[in-house]
Order: C-alpha cells, then structure tokens, then sequence
C-alpha cells in the first residue's frame, strides 16, 4: 500500500525535482562566475608590474644611519607618503618616528670591517671581579680593541693591567622587578647596550656583549660580522646547549654570556625605546631576556651563529671541545663551571695555553680532522689546538661528528634529551676509548703552516692497562707525540 500511495504522488514528485534541478543549475553556474573573476582579480594584482610596495620590502626595510624627524600637525594619520628608498617607522609604543636614509649611497661590501668598530660591552660584578679579569685578560688587548667593563659599584683599576676601562652602571632602583627567583641585577646588565651607545663613541659598527667569563676569538669575530651589513639591524648569537634553558628563556634568545652582537642602528633604536621597554617586562628573570623582549617588539629576528657558545654545562667539556662544528670559533663562557680544559694543568692555565693555540691559528682551532689507518684499524679524530684522539678501530665520521656527552646540563643531567646540540653516548667500554694526545705545544711553521704538537695522556692508558685492554695498535714506546702540520682556513671558508 505504501509503494502504491508513492507512485500515485510520482507526477507531482518530477515537477518539483525537475524545478529543483534548474535552480540548483543556476546557483552553480552563478558561483563558478563569481569564482572565476575572483582568480582573475587575483592574479591581476600578483602579476602586475605596479607593487612597488612590495618590492621596497624586501631584505631588510631599514638602513643606517637613523634620524629622528617631527611629525607635523599637518600630516594625518596613515597620510604620510615617502620616496623610493627611505621609509619611516614607529619605533616602540609611545617613543618618536625614525627615518632612514637610502641605503644606496652606502653600499655594503663583505670584509671592510676591522676590530676598531667593534665596542665590546662586558658585564661584570665587584665583587667577582678580583678573580674574573683574569679571563678578559686572556683576550682583551686594549691597545687594539675597545671595550667596556660595567659594575655595579665602583672599584680602583689598576692602569698597569691589560684591561679594558671600568665603567660604573647606572642607578636602576626606578625599574620595577617582579620575579621571585631572579636579580634585579637582570636590569642593569640588559642596559648595557644603551650605556655604552650613550658614551657617543665614533666609528662603531658593532656592539658586541660579553661577560667577565667569557673569553672571545676576536679573528673569527671579525670574520663572522664581516658577513653581515652593519647599516641593517642585526642581532646575533647563539641559544644555550641545554635544552632546559631554551625551554625556560627561549630556542629564539641570544645567551649573553656566549655573547651578543648588535649592529650599530638596532643600538641606537633600543637607546631610545629600551627604558620604557623594560618596564613592560618586570616579571622576566634576568637580562637576556629582557633585551630579547625588547628587540622582538622591533621585529628584529634572532640570526643563529653557531660559533656563539654560551656553554650552560658543567664538568668536563671535552667533549664540547673535541667535537667543534664545522664554524668558526667564536666564544666560550661558564669557565669556572668546568673542570680544567687540559690534565696535568690548573683551569687558569690550561686556559692559557688554549688561548695560545686560538690566537696562533685562530681560523682552523679546533676545527676537525677525521682520517684512518686501516692496516692497523684505527680512528684519528684531530681538533686543532686541543686534542688528538685515536680510536683503536675504525669509526665511521657520522658518528664522530656528534660530540661525546662528557658533561652535564646545567640542570645537572647528562641524557641526550637534555641538551638542544647532537651529543653521543660516551663509550662504556675502557677498551674501546680512544688515546688522548693533548695540545703540548703550538707555533707557526713554513710556508704559512701551522704546527701543533700533542702529548699522549699517561691516564688513558693506564685505565687501559688496568681493564686488560691488549692491543699493539699503538704502543705506548713507540708513540708518545702526534705532530700535526695544518694550514689556515680559506679566508671564506665559512661564509
């Protein structure tokens, strides 16, 4: 009875459908108008030749030098116009406009920079700093470099010493700080940048930020800025190597203490805006992250160089040593907070005699070597300046190329999760450790060449000795020296 009622209602059923199907077709065919002039507008607007306002942006929007300019009453908001090659900006929140020049009439070529433009700014403490000078020290030259060590109180320098000029911070008991596990110290030190941009020094192309545990490669510094155009605003470094401290501060923050460069406009930028930028940020804990918080409401990105090392670990960095990137070499910092680099020395001067080796060859320390002996089944994996290590069989490079875990994050845990670099597992196995040479000696050699001399360490082979590990690969009375000829890296080898 049901199918029958339904065949009785099927004449109806078709007129309805049959309408239904003529307004469907039509809404179709309405829409596919619309879509299809829709795509012609669009690429109409992509494709055409008249998109200046895109092509200003590209690369970098603002160049040096920075002037500051008056916004008359008669220029309404959104108003303003601006010739090709010049832009202006807002350059914080309730601070004045900028305008830059065109960056034409001062075109960038890769290498003109010398260590005279580089003002370093070193944050320093009095009470530590008795002990710290003796690693600035270490590579501060004053005779050639400029630099400034900021305190907290004033101290008597000694004019006789190596040292840069003591500087004295300014009072920041204006400043709000909030957080309950930090410094109000975080204030000071994030000021750096602007103080030393207030001494109104000539000439400076880079602000380059450091601590008074942190030791610099100034030769390979050079050469990494020289990448880099210093009328654009840059700031570069490095995130920590523990995975800890980049999940707390940021994987996108410059770690000071592995330090900071800052090109000359981004400096006069934050002298301008840092202050009221930094009340803003009571709450952060020190002063990376108040600077990085004040350069990312410019827009101004991190630019990652590897060379950078801000070295959050403890304990023994061999591993970190012997397993350099391939990068130049740029700074090291935590000094105290390792064991001494070299055995057979105190911290201070296996520091020394590491620094001797930098400043003698400073392009190719600690840069990598891996070759093999395949009659007797050996590894050698040579770090220049530091170590020669050789494995008593054959490792392929893939493996030798991530750095052996011999230190702990600064959290105080050594699993491969805790650390943000490519670390490896050291080898439990006594027998299957490599010997150790290490750095005895270093000087220049003919022809441009470098020579290094490396010692065989007496305690790797006695835990060998003691684990029954019976190999003649390399005996001890016929191999007590590995002499290492190299030569200097390309001049652009890195970029």
């Amino acid at each position: 009875m049901q199918c029958h009622e339904r065949l009785l209602a099927t004449p109806r059923n078709n007129r309805n459908i049959k309408k239904w199907r003529q307004t469907r077709s039509s809404t179709i065919s309405i829409v596919a108008i619309a879509l299809a002039l829709g795509t012609f507008t669009w690429l109409s607007v992509v494709f055409s030749s008249a998109r200046p306002h895109l092509q200003e942006w590209q690369g970098s929007p603002l160049s040096f030098p920075w002037e500051p300019f008056e916004i008359s009453d008669n220029d309404e908001e959104g108003g303003r116009h601006h010739s090709h090659g010049s832009m202006a900006m807002v350059a914080n929140m309730t601070g004045p406009f900028l305008q830059s020049t065109d960056s034409s009439k001062r075109p960038f070529q890769a290498g003109n920079l010398i260590l005279n433009q580089i003002v370093f700014g070193i944050a320093g403490s009095a009470q530590l700093w008795q002990k710290r000078k003796e690693f600035v020290k270490l590579w501060f030259e004053p005779q050639q470099m400029r630099g400034f060590v900021w305190l907290e109180e004033p101290l008597d320098a000694d004019p006789s010493e190596s040292l840069p000029p003591v500087k004295l911070s300014d009072d920041i008991s204006r400043f709000a700080y909030t957080n309950p596990r930090g410094h109000p110290s975080g204030v000071r030190i994030a000021r750096i940048v602007k103080e030393t941009f207030k001494l109104g020094l000539q000439d400076v192309r880079w602000f380059v930020l450091g601590d008074d545990d942190t030791v610099f490669n100034v030769h390979n510094l050079i050469r990494v800025l020289s990448k880099y155009d210093p009328s654009e605003m840059h700031y570069i470094g490095n995130p920590s190597e523990s995975h800890s401290a980049n999940a707390y501060f940021s994987q996108n923050m410059a770690f000071g203490g592995g330090g900071i460069a800052i090109s000359y406009p981004l400096a006069e930028v934050l002298n301008n805006m840092e202050d009221a930028c930094l009340e803003r940020y009571s709450e952060l804990y020190g002063s990376d992250d108040r600077l990085h918080a004040c350069i990312s409401e410019l827009g101004i990105p991190l630019t990652r160089e590897p060379g950078f090392h801000q070295w959050d670990v403890r304990g023994n960095a061999f591993g970190l040593l012997a397993g350099h990137p391939v990068a130049p070499f740029v700074s090291m910092h935590h000094l105290e907070a390792i064991d001494p680099v070299f055995p057979q020395h105190n911290s201070l001067d296996g520091l020394k005699l590491l620094v001797k080796a930098m400043k003698t060859e400073p392009t190719s320390f600690l840069q990598r070597s891996i070759c093999y002996d395949h009659k007797r089944r050996l590894s050698f994996s040579v770090s220049i300046g530091y170590v020669v290590q050789v494995f008593p069989k054959i490792i392929l490079p893939r493996e030798l190329d991530r750095i052996e875990r011999t230190f702990k994050a600064w959290n105080r845990r050594d699993k491969a999760e805790d650390f943000d670099i490519d670390t490896r597992t050291p080898y439990r196995s006594t027998c299957n450790k490599p010997f150790l040479f290490f750095l005895k000696d270093v000087h220049s050699g003919e022809g441009a060449t470098i020579v290094s001399t490396y010692k065989r360490d007496k305690t790797s082979d006695d835990l060998k000795r003691r684990a029954f590990c019976l190999s003649s690969a390399l005996p001890v009375h016929e191999v007590q020296e590995i002499e290492v000829v190299s030569r200097p890296m390309p001049h652009q080898w890195h970029l």
